[in-house]
């Protein structure tokens, strides 16, 4: 390929389609790790799980957006008082096993499995706008919502009886494991045809020649499926994990990059030098917390605390069919989007 080739071809790459192709790259994780060779895949799995996992401190860098500072103080009781009644509530429950431990941890995995998915929606929604100019339709949205509950079936019979903490702090009753194993059952079964229903999305898309979105939205409704294809968890659920935490760097890339587009050219490195410090300073610290995390220590409470209060948060600041956020993600992402009104 000649140089002025290249240079032609380079000049129709649109921020909106790299940002597309990364989103949809890291989602194909965890398919990716179930095709790998697990000897291959998890060494891989665990270098790239150590940039995934800074997502959870770096939803820190959003507070220096006067955006989100604005939003959080006009919304002091589900934006200030809830996340610090979690970050409480999870030191008093998860600092020590005792009765309330089992079922809070339960509760947990189940937010958190949701939680998973449902960036998957905000992930199809973003590439939906940005490729064929409009949001999701109720029955795309309703479809995705189904493949997060069926793959939550999943999950916790693969992540059961210790739940990556250890069995002797998760003392699930035999009656508990053997329902959890019989959802599983169905939810393996409930899988195939959602799994039919995500391909007609793909196909259908494909044919309209909307690539990105027949990706997005078949991977979208599948992301949790692959544990009924291993009950191993190193590279079943992490590879989920994972996935999901290099969705959220990109997002986040795409906010540092697009936030200062009015600034002049010299103060446009600002956003993303503070979102990489983040990542390099806050994030590391945090991934090396969880993984000396046990049920003995406070780190376990303070793991499951922030990660909740991350949870919370992003329930409300991501959320397209808020009028003020809509318009926050319209000023911020608006570099990989379509220039059309911003509707949920």
């Amino acid at each position: 390929m000649t140089i002025d080739a290249i240079a032609r071809r380079s000049e129709h790459v649109q921020p909106q389609s790299v940002f597309s192709w990364a989103l949809i790259g890291a989602t194909t994780l965890p398919f990716i790790a179930f095709v790998s060779h697990l000897t291959v895949a998890v060494p891989v799995l665990m270098i790239v799980l150590m940039l995934g996992g800074t997502h959870v401190p770096a939803t820190g860098y959003l507070f220096t957006d006067s955006e989100v500072r604005r939003f959080c103080w006009a919304n002091p009781i589900k934006m200030i008082a809830i996340p610090s009644a979690l970050m409480i509530a999870a030191f008093l429950i998860f600092s020590r096993p005792g009765p309330l431990f089992t079922p809070a941890v339960l509760a947990l995995f189940l937010f958190q499995t949701w939680h998973f998915g449902a960036q998957n929606i905000g992930v199809a929604s973003f590439i939906s706008l940005s490729d064929r100019g409009r949001p999701l339709s109720p029955f795309e949205k309703a479809a995705m919502k189904a493949g997060i509950w069926v793959g939550i079936l999943g999950v916790l019979h693969v992540m059961s009886p210790d739940f990556t903490i250890g069995e002797s702090y998760m003392p699930l009753p035999a009656e508990a494991a053997a329902a959890l194993r019989i959802l599983y059952e169905i939810g393996k079964v409930l899988a195939i045809p959602l799994t039919g229903a995500a391909l007609w999305f793909a196909i259908t898309a494909w044919r309209q020649g909307q690539r990105q979105f027949g990706a997005a939205i078949f991977l979208g409704i599948t992301f949790l499926f692959p544990m009924y294809l291993t009950r191993d968890f190193t590279i079943g659920f992490t590879s989920i994990v994972t996935a999901h935490g290099l969705q959220y760097l990109i997002f986040l890339a795409a906010h540092s990059a697009g936030r200062d587009r009015q600034r002049p050219s010299r103060s446009r490195i600002v956003a993303p030098a503070i979102l990489l410090l983040f990542i390099l300073g806050a994030g590391p610290a945090f991934v090396v917390v969880v993984h000396s995390a046990d049920a003995q220590s406070l780190s376990l409470a303070f793991v499951f605390g922030v990660s909740l209060v991350h949870f919370w948060l992003d329930r409300f600041l991501w959320r397209m069919k808020d009028k003020d956020r809509a318009a926050w993600i319209k000023a911020r992402f608006g570099a990989v989007l379509r220039s059309r009104p911003l509707t949920a």
